[in-house]
C-alpha cells in the first residue's frame, strides 16, 4: 500500500476491488510468521472500535454507538483483538460487527459477545501463548466468561455497577452499594510508569460465575472515572492485578496507530469485500511492523524503531528512497543520523 501513495485513489481502490489474493492464504501466513517468533506467554485484549465514515453508500455501514463520543455514529463498527506481552504487541484478528439490517447470507449476523468468542477460538487453534482475556463491559456476559474458561484460559472483565455480589456469604447487593461504602484507605496505592493508580480488591460471589476477585480502580488526577472489573486470576498480588488492568491501553494503541499510521479509517472503497480486504491489509502491516522493530542498519544508532509511526515512516523511506540509499547514507553515522532525524524519528525522540 506504501507504493500506492503518490498514485490517483482509484489506484488503491482498484486494488482492493479487483485484486484475486486469497484473504485465507494471507492470513495463514500471518499466522505462520507469529508462530516462528517463539513468542512467551501474555494477554489477549478484545475491544470494538468506530470507523466513522461520511458515504451514506459505503456497503453494510451503519449507526453504531461510539465509544469515544457515546453517540451513535455513522461507519463501521470492527472488532478488534489483540495479543500484547511485555516485549511485542500485535493484532490477533478483527470482524466487522454488523447490525441484524445488513446481515444476509455470505456475512451473517453476530452479536459483539459472539465474535469476541469467535476470536478466542481462532487464538486458541493457533496456540497463540494467551495467559488471560481481557474484555470490558460491553462484551461481558456469563456465558462468555464460561466460554474463555472452557479454552483453559483466565479472564478479566469489566463488570456493571449494577451487577449484584456476594460477599462473605451475606446477602446481595450492588456494586454500586458497595463503592458507596469505600473510603480512600480501603485502596492501595501503587506507581506504575511515573502515573498513580489505585486499586481495591476483594473476593466476591457473582451468580453463574461464581468465585471470582472484583477489582475497583482509578487514576490520580480522575478520581471520578472509577473502572470495575472481575477476574478468576486469584493467586496475583494486586500490584500484579494492577498492571495487567493497565495492559489493556495496549489496544487503545492499536485503534489509534491503525488509524493514523495504516489508514484503517480512510478507506474510500463502497463494496464490502474491499473493505475487508483493507482491513486484513492492515492486520498484516501491523504484525510485520510489530515483529521486525529491530533493524540492523540502525544498529549504529544504538536505537531502535520504538512505535509504530517511526515503523511506518522507515518503511515508507525505503519505499521511496530505496534500501541501497539509504545503506550509503549508514556508511556515515552522521549521515545516518541526518536522515533518520529528518524522515523518520520524531523531533523529541531524535539521536
Amino acid at each position: 500500500m506504501t507504493a500506492l501513495v503518490k498514485k490517483n485513489q482509484s489506484s488503491l481502490n482498484r486494488f482492493m476491488t479487483r485484486s484475486n489474493w486469497d484473504e485465507n492464504e494471507v492470513e495463514q501466513i500471518r499466522m505462520n510468521q507469529i508462530k516462528g517468533n517463539n513468542i512467551s506467554k501474555g494477554f489477549m485484549i478484545v475491544d470494538p472500535t468506530m470507523l466513522h465514515k461520511t458515504g451514506k453508500h459505503m456497503e453494510k455501514a451503519n449507526y453504531h454507538y461510539s465509544g469515544t463520543t457515546k453517540e451513535k455514529e455513522w461507519g463501521h463498527l470492527l472488532v478488534n483483538s489483540l495479543f500484547c506481552n511485555e516485549k511485542v504487541s500485535f493484532p490477533i484478528n478483527a470482524d466487522f460487527y454488523l447490525r441484524k439490517e445488513d446481515a444476509d447470507k455470505e456475512h451473517k449476523f453476530k452479536t459483539s459477545r459472539e465474535i469476541c468468542m469467535a476470536h478466542i477460538d481462532y487464538a486458541t487453534k493457533n496456540k497463540i501463548p494467551i495467559e488471560a482475556v481481557l474484555i470490558d463491559s460491553g462484551l461481558y456476559a456469563d456465558y462468555v466468561l464460561k466460554h474463555i474458561i472452557h479454552n483453559k484460559l483466565k479472564f478479566v472483565a469489566g463488570i456493571n455497577v449494577t451487577t449484584k455480589i456476594s460477599i462473605y456469604q451475606e446477602k446481595k447487593i450492588s456494586i454500586r452499594g458497595y463503592l458507596s461504602g469505600l473510603n480512600k484507605e480501603d485502596y492501595k496505592k501503587f506507581k506504575i510508569n511515573e502515573e498513580i493508580y489505585y486499586l481495591h480488591s476483594i473476593e466476591v460471589y457473582v451468580r453463574r460465575v461464581g468465585k471470582v476477585k472484583l477489582l475497583i480502580s482509578y487514576k490520580k488526577g480522575d478520581e471520578k472515572v472509577i473502572k470495575t472489573y472481575i477476574t478468576n486470576i486469584l493467586s496475583k498480588t494486586d500490584e500484579e492485578l494492577m498492571n495487567i488492568l493497565l495492559k489493556r491501553w495496549n489496544v487503545e494503541t492499536l485503534h489509534r496507530d491503525s488509524k493514523q499510521h495504516l489508514g484503517l479509517e480512510d478507506y474510500q472503497v463502497r463494496k464490502f469485500g474491499a473493505i475487508q480486504k483493507v482491513v486484513r491489509a492492515v492486520l498484516v502491516a501491523y504484525t510485520q511492523i510489530a515483529l521486525n522493530v529491530k533493524q540492523k542498519i540502525l544498529e549504529p544508532l544504538k536505537r531502535n524503531l520504538e512505535t509504530i509511526g517511526e515503523s511506518c515512516r522507515f518503511f515508507r523511506l525505503i519505499a521511496m528512497k530505496g534500501y541501497r540509499w539509504l545503506k550509503r547514507k549508514a556508511r556515515s553515522v552522521e549521515k545516518l543520523k541526518e536522515v533518520m532525524n529528518r524522515f523518520v524519528f520524531v523531533k523529541n525522540a531524535k539521536v
